[in-house]
């Protein structure tokens, strides 16, 4: 059954990646082991590299080589067979072909094909900025698992990458996927900006972000395991003020009504928003909210405004 579905395996893994958890910007830098930005040097094995145009034409020909096994079961077709799977993996490890040299039928090698996409993609790197992560250096080469399929990240040889990271300390391997923040460096704008701050600000990397509405039931929708990106009902244009001592700070809501505000030590805040006419017009939306942010924290606030 295996061999018979081989044709289908891509579409198969083209199936959207489910995330238990993802997290913001702010978020994911506190609880992820290494971050750096890496411009991609290999991608191993070469068959799961998700811009290999001969993918498609590599999993025929192992198809093609299938059927002929069903009609003809003499050693001869069988050999060609194992054959065919070597020439589509020429740069696995040593070991794994030793594990496709080694394999005496058909469901054997189907079940070695499986056990290969199961392990992924070995991807290798030159770091160029390292924003986290004790064990990495600038221009070091570093070597990073994931998935194949769409829980992976679809790296593509000579793009760099914002990297987001676990690293298994018995295994020394670490690992990315679609539920991190990883991304092309050239989409991680936000993130960017967060990690300057928790780079060279030390203690006062923290980060007060929400948003400015007016649903009173906001709640009913925002799901707090996924970071949100949006809100229903927002107020853009509204200006929000960040009071800690006698200058305040002021930030402007997007199209989606969310606010930012980086490089916050510990301390007492005090949130409020106003129209968007201010300062020419005094006019507050929202009263005054407080806030207590603890070190190199994360905090999210929704500001209520009447409609």
């Amino acid at each position: 059954m295996r061999a018979a579905i081989l044709c289908l395996l891509l579409p198969c893994l083209a199936l959207a990646c489910k995330c238990q958890l993802s997290m913001s910007a702010c978020n994911e830098a506190a609880s992820t082991d290494v971050i750096f930005i890496g411009t991609v040097e290999a991608i191993e094995p070469s068959f799961l590299d998700s811009w290999n145009a001969s993918q498609r034409a590599a999993l025929t020909a192992l198809n093609e080589e299938y059927a002929r096994v069903q009609n003809d079961h003499s050693p001869a077709a069988f050999t060609k067979l194992r054959d065919a799977y070597l020439k589509v993996f020429p740069d696995l490890p040593a070991e794994h072909r030793k594990r496709l040299a080694a394999a005496t039928s058909t469901a054997a090698l189907a079940d070695i094909f499986y056990w290969i996409l199961d392990h992924g993609k070995r991807v290798r790197l030159r770091v160029k900025t390292v924003f986290h992560g004790e064990e990495l250096d600038d221009d070091e080469t570093v070597q990073v698992w994931t998935a194949f399929g769409d829980c992976g990240i679809p790296f593509q040889i000579g793009e760099t990458y914002l990297v987001y990271a676990d690293s298994d300390e018995e295994s020394d391997v670490m690992t990315t996927g679609a539920c991190t923040r990883t991304r092309r460096l050239s989409d991680a704008g936000e993130d960017l900006a967060y990690l300057y701050y928790f780079k060279n600000f030390g203690d006062s990397a923290g980060r007060i972000e929400g948003f400015v509405t007016t649903d009173l039931l906001y709640q009913r929708e925002l799901d707090l395991a996924h970071n949100p990106e949006h809100i229903s009902s927002p107020v853009p244009g509204a200006v929000v003020e960040l009071k800690a001592t006698a200058t305040p700070r002021y930030a402007t809501a997007d199209a989606q009504g969310r606010f930012v505000f980086d490089g916050l030590p510990a301390g007492p805040y005090t949130l409020s928003a106003f129209t968007p006419s201010f300062p020419t017009e005094n006019h507050q939306l929202t009263a005054a909210r407080e806030v207590r942010l603890a070190k190199r924290a994360c905090a999210l606030q929704i500001l209520v405004a009447p409609q």
